[in-house]
């Protein structure tokens, strides 16, 4: 009898479903927790400190974790768009101040001023074709002749008017910005009017990690547009 007893008992062990078939179920049923309610009183799970916890102890701890890491995502947009708030203000300002510029010579003061004080750039560059700009006496802007220095290491930027980003060597830098006290060590380089190659703007900062090549481009593209439509008003 006693052998009998034994293989009914390991038939119904081996009848018992597999842990898959358990979280399927539950999944499909779950008010069966909530009408068992001895079952989920009685459950205890491991802890990692290795005492034993409740289920809906675990639950809360759960969902505790998951509230926290949501209020954390929260934060990071509420941050993110109060910064592009404060940068649209900011832009909006650079358009003011260029708009009101009476000169191509207080454009370059007012942009550098724009940038220095509510962008964090630490120089300016401002070129313009030389076949639109024949001045050389204007501080700020620079000239852009055929065979200048700058224009030779810009020559593929020129070729393609793809926006440049990212570390800048001490080579270009001197060229760029020649009387900045700080050493230049990443830039974003700009075309003005992409189409008609109007010149060139370039951003410094001291910071290496400030212009990265995969960053996006769309205040950039903004800043040199503004830039672009105040110096071609100027030189009509």
């Amino acid at each position: 009898m006693a052998e009998v007893s034994e293989s009914k008992s390991d038939a119904v062990v081996e009848e018992l479903p597999d842990k898959a078939a358990v979280i399927v179920y539950l999944k499909k049923h779950p008010e069966l927790l909530v009408e068992q309610a001895d079952l989920l009183e009685s459950l205890e799970l491991a802890h990692a400190s290795g005492s034993a916890v409740s289920l809906i102890e675990r639950q809360v701890e759960l969902l505790r974790g998951r509230n926290a890491r949501l209020e954390s995502r929260l934060e990071k947009l509420i941050d993110t768009a109060r910064a592009n708030e404060r940068r649209a203000d900011h832009v909006l300002k650079l358009a003011r101040a260029l708009i009101r510029a009476p000169s191509l010579a207080a454009i370059a003061i007012a942009f550098k001023s724009a940038m220095r004080e509510d962008f964090d750039i630490d120089d300016v560059f401002i070129g313009i074709n030389g076949s639109s700009y024949k001045r050389h006496d204007i501080e700020g802007i620079t000239p852009l002749e055929p065979n200048t220095p700058v224009v030779r290491a810009y020559d593929n930027f020129i070729r393609t008017r793809l926006i440049e980003c990212g570390p800048l060597d001490e080579a270009r830098a001197k060229l760029l910005f020649p009387k900045c006290e700080a050493t230049i060590a990443s830039a974003a380089v700009i075309p003005l009017e992409k189409e008609k190659y109007l010149g060139m703007i370039a951003l410094g900062s001291r910071e290496a990690e400030r212009f990265q090549p995969r960053q996006g481009k769309l205040f950039l593209e903004m800043v040199a547009e503004l830039v672009a439509a105040a110096v071609r008003a100027r030189l009509a």
